[in-house]
C-alpha cells in the first residue's frame, strides 16, 4: 500500500513538471529596427536670404606696413542656387549665392589721424560644398568653399594728390553650419552662420595714399535666415 501511494506521488510530480515545462516558451527579443532617413532632400532648390554681416576690413601701407582697422556692419540680401543628393541620412550638396550687403564703417586713418578712412563692402558671393545629417524633414549640415566680394574703400576729406576712393574685387574662403526644415513638401526655411575672409587686392599709389599702395582685406561673420523651394 505505501509503495503504490508513493509511486502515485512520484507520478503526479512527474506529470505537474511536464505541464509547467510546456508552458515555458522562450521568445526572441525583437530585432532592432532603424527607422530610415524619411524625407528626400535629392534634387535642385532656389531661395531668397537675408540677415546680418559684420566684421572689420583693413588697409595696409604696402611699405610702412601702418594698418588702419574699420569696423564694418550692416544687412545683407541675396538669392541661393542649389543641389543636394541624399545617401540614406548623409546629405550632400553644392550651393551658390549672391548678395547686395550694406556692411559699412569709419574708422581715423592710422598713417594721418586728421583723415577718416572708410570701408564698405557692396556685395558678396559664396560657392560652397555641403554637407549634413537629415531627420526627416530637418537636416543639419555644415559648409566651406570659395568667396569673393566687392569693396570700396575712401579717404575723407579729401588728401591732395589722389584720388581718395578705390573700388576693387577680392577672393578668398568661407565656411559655416545651420540648421534647415521642411515646411510643406516644397518649401524649406534654414537658419545659418559663415565666416568669410577676403584678400588680395591693392589700392595702387595715387588712390588711397599719395605715397604708397595700399593692400585691403576683410573679415566678416555673417547670420542669416532664408527660403528655398524645392523642384
Amino acid at each position: 500500500m505505501k509503495s503504490r501511494l508513493i509511486a502515485a506521488l512520484a507520478a503526479s510530480f512527474v506529470s505537474l513538471g511536464a505541464t509547467h515545462g510546456a508552458d515555458l516558451v522562450l521568445v526572441d527579443p525583437p530585432p532592432l529596427v532603424i527607422p530610415d532617413a524619411g524625407f528626400d532632400w535629392s534634387g535642385l532648390y532656389a531661395g531668397l536670404n537675408a540677415g546680418y554681416i559684420g566684421g572689420e576690413a583693413k588697409s595696409v601701407g604696402a611699405v610702412t606696413g601702418v594698418t588702419t582697422t574699420v569696423p564694418v556692419s550692416g544687412g545683407l540680401i541675396g538669392g541661393t542656387l542649389g543641389f543636394n543628393a541624399q545617401f540614406d541620412r548623409i546629405v550632400l550638396g553644392l550651393e551658390g549665392d549672391i548678395a547686395w550687403t550694406g556692411a559699412t564703417g569709419t574708422a581715423t586713418c592710422a598713417a594721418n589721424p586728421i583723415y577718416n578712412c572708410e570701408g564698405k563692402l557692396d556685395w558678396l558671393g559664396t560657392f560652397k560644398g555641403r554637407a549634413g545629417f537629415a531627420v526627416d524633414r530637418v537636416l543639419f549640415f555644415g559648409t566651406a568653399g570659395f568667396a569673393v566680394g566687392n569693396t570700396t574703400a575712401n579717404v575723407t576729406p579729401a588728401a591732395p594728390a589722389q584720388t581718395n576712393t578705390f573700388t576693387g574685387t577680392m577672393g578668398g574662403w568661407t565656411a559655416g553650419a545651420g540648421i534647415e526644415a521642411f515646411v510643406t513638401d516644397a518649401f524649406s526655411v534654414k537658419a545659418e552662420y559663415s565666416y568669410v575672409s577676403l584678400s588680395g587686392l591693392q589700392a595702387p599709389t595715387g588712390t588711397l595714399s599719395s605715397a604708397q599702395a595700399s593692400n585691403l582685406s576683410a573679415s566678416t561673420h555673417i547670420v542669416r535666415l532664408g527660403v528655398n523651394y524645392h523642384f
